[in-house]
């Protein structure tokens, strides 16, 4: 449990300095420096790589973190099976670009104001090739249980070359057509150090790997990675859809608006994010050697451990709406209810733990084939009917309602099945603390001064919360990393 827990928090300090970071330019520059429609049609392009990327990778990166440990043993050259499991989404990728041109007027023709996505539609192409070998890659050096180096990457780096980008627009040290190329690029940049770092630690090299497959174990990786692509594209395609079709319906324009607000929304998420990057091949070795009993630790701690960072985080934005919405423009201001229910379906969805990693690491992963046609049906249904009548509020409410009926499906197959639930005594101790740390923030008169507030108000939340949690010791994982950080300190 060691190397969970202490790359979860290394993925958690980064993912947390991300959040610092990405609110800098997704919150304060995008909308201020790009304006409406144009920060409306970078989202829009990377709702639509994010669904592509799913669709290219076949669900490979899942495959070879279920099947890299056993194909390891079969080769003296284990760094050279990435040649091999590239092939699949290399073949993805080359029906992707022919059908993505082809296709190029049928796919604008569902947008309301397709003329400036229409200008940028073919950037799209190097977007996903570069996200989608980034994604195989890192999934390839996370079976060898690492995962800080691309969460820097990921997290940090990207987003500090995103702001030196908006800051040459701005100054109009470049035009709005370099911006989306340095953009783009910034994802091939992504790749290719992430690469160069493989190669040097040794994870990869360019001699390909003697093809250790039988019939059997092609036939089993073949299954499995159908069935795999379809959970991975499902929670990528519900989490981008509402994004999509709200474009679709509304516009950019009404697209940015919505943009902002689920972006903060789902910040609760990094929790989930930091945690599954290494809980994932753990599990998927345990289920291997079947030990159910590490299964069902990793399962309750991923809970309240996500649980636990997740509502701090929620706590927090909600108490600071207000604050948030005076630092964007007027049209910005209509988003807030979008960020209190798109929060609150992830705050349940963290809170439910690893059940979608277990369900797709043990034999019964085909079950996630039935689940995600359920999701996928409820999400687009829900759209189309609330988006036209609801708006912005619409798509938040048919994402979070999809969110929500998928995670108590497959909380309640991994109960049946294996008999394991997330929740313990202390997950209920948590939502009480939550709800009181946010009332007393209430309590607190605004101060004169955004920043001031924001600071202050986050702070005394912050201290009262990781306070109580120390004192009650509602989670014995995160009061020992803090020990272990005094005793260095």
């Amino acid at each position: 449990m060691g190397i969970i827990i202490n790359q979860s928090i290394r993925n958690a300090v980064i993912s947390y300095t991300g959040i610092i970071i990405g609110f800098i330019s997704t919150i304060v520059l995008f909308p201020n420096i790009l304006g409406a429609e144009r920060f409306g049609l970078t989202r829009t392009l990377m709702a639509i790589m994010v669904i592509s990327v799913q669709l290219v990778n076949l669900g490979v990166p899942n495959s070879i973190i279920k099947f890299f440990p056993t194909l390891s043993r079969r080769t003296n050259n284990p760094p050279g099976l990435y040649w091999l499991f590239i092939i699949p989404p290399a073949v993805g990728l080359i029906f992707f670009i022919l059908f993505f041109i082809g296709l190029k007027e049928t796919i604008l023709g569902f947008y309301s104001d397709s003329s400036l996505l229409s200008d940028y539609y073919y950037i799209i192409i190097p977007l996903v090739f570069s996200t989608a070998s980034f994604g195989l890659l890192n999934s390839f050096i996370s079976a060898s249980f690492n995962t800080v180096f691309a969460s820097f990457l990921q997290e940090i780096l990207l987003r500090i070359i995103v702001i030196i980008d908006l800051i040459l627009f701005y100054f109009e040290f470049i035009s709005f057509d370099q911006f989306i190329i340095i953009f783009i690029l910034n994802y091939t940049l992504q790749y290719i150090i992430l690469f160069f770092y493989a190669l040097k630690k040794g994870y990869l090299n360019f001699t390909p790997s003697p093809k250790p497959f039988d019939k059997l174990i092609n036939r089993d990786i073949s299954h499995y990675s159908f069935f795999a692509f379809f959970s991975g594209f499902t929670m990528i395609f519900v989490g981008n859809i509402d994004l999509i079709m709200v474009d679709i319906f509304e516009g950019l324009e009404k697209t940015s608006v919505y943009a902002i607000a689920l972006y903060v929304g789902a910040v609760i998420a990094i929790p989930r994010r930091s945690i599954s990057k290494i809980s994932f091949p753990v599990i998927s070795k345990a289920f291997k050697d079947n030990d159910l009993a590490l299964v069902s630790t990793v399962y309750k701690q991923s809970s309240l451990n996500q649980l636990l960072i997740g509502l701090l985080i929620y706590i927090g934005v909600i108490a600071n709406i207000n604050n948030l919405y005076a630092l964007l423009p007027d049209e910005y201001s209509n988003g807030s209810i979008v960020i209190i229910v798109i929060g609150l379906a992830n705050l349940f969805d963290i809170a439910t733990g690893t059940n979608g990693q277990i369900i797709i690491s043990s034999q019964y992963y085909r079950f996630d084939f039935i689940s995600s046609a359920i999701l996928v049906l409820i999400s687009i249904t829900l759209n189309i009917l609330l988006i036209p009548i609801y708006g912005l509020t619409g798509a938040a409410i048919a994402t979070a309602s999809s969110i929500s009926i998928y995670n108590i499906i497959k909380m309640i197959y991994v109960w049946v099945k294996f008999r394991m639930q997330p929740f313990v005594w202390r997950t209920f101790a948590l939502i009480l603390l939550g709800l009181i740390v946010f009332f007393l923030s209430t309590l607190l008169p605004p101060l004169i001064n955004i920043y001031l507030d924001v600071f202050v108000r986050s702070v005394l939340m912050a201290l009262i919360y990781m306070g109580a949690v120390w004192v009650f010791n509602l989670s014995e994982e995160v009061n020992n990393s803090i020990r272990k950080i005094l005793k260095r300190i």
